[in-house]
């Protein structure tokens, strides 16, 4: 676990956020997270620190048994429990939420509950839709240290979740392309615009 040196924004010292950073898998979401908390000292809220609590135990990927399907009541209980303690988080603390969520009711309905999670915070939401090339996924899905955090590293699956139709930005969204651009300087472009 990292410790997050002091803010380097004073904006974002200031002005609590809850940041969404939304992309396919081997996007880099996680990298920017933790760009974002080394120079804003935001709290990061990865999207694996929900899976991996149902992932890990249940066997997923050791077991061909267990498929998504089967965690999602199990993984929907852990997600409210992390809102509610993020909710009940000090006002001046920021947080950063990644998430993988293709187009659909569920997933619209999921980004317009940090939305008002946010809003209950009285902290300024911030949606970042993150993109990259197919061949820039495809050649970071299988990198080391993926398959630790219960990751996909399959680049046959990660093709087949290309396919499916993105959900639409927020009018609002921050939009990242990172087919090469690093998280550093990613982060630098994302709290430059918040500026």
């Amino acid at each position: 676990m990292s410790t997050p040196s002091l803010p380097l924004d004073d904006a974002a010292s200031t002005e609590p956020r809850l940041y969404l950073l939304q992309g396919v898998p081997a996007v880099g979401k996680l990298s920017l997270a933790r760009e974002i908390e080394r120079r804003t000292g935001a709290i990061v809220v990865d999207n694996h620190l929900v899976n991996n609590a149902v992932f890990v135990p249940l066997g997923m990927g050791r077991d061909a048994e267990v498929t998504l399907e089967d965690t999602d009541a199990l993984r929907a209980r852990v997600l409210d429990v992390v809102l509610e303690a993020t909710l009940a988080a000090s006002p001046r603390l920021s947080h950063v939420f990644t998430i993988w969520v293709p187009d659909s009711p569920e997933n619209a309905a999921y980004v317009r509950r940090l939305r008002d999670l946010a809003a209950r915070r009285r902290a300024r939401f911030v949606p970042v839709w993150m993109s990259a090339s197919a061949e820039a996924l495809v050649a970071r899905v299988a990198s080391p240290g993926r398959a630790e955090r219960s990751k996909l590293v399959d680049p046959g699956i990660l093709r087949e979740l290309l396919a499916e139709p993105p959900m639409p930005a927020p009018e609002d969204a921050v939009l990242l392309d990172l087919t090469t651009t690093a998280p550093p300087e990613a982060a630098e472009q994302l709290l430059a615009e918040l500026a």
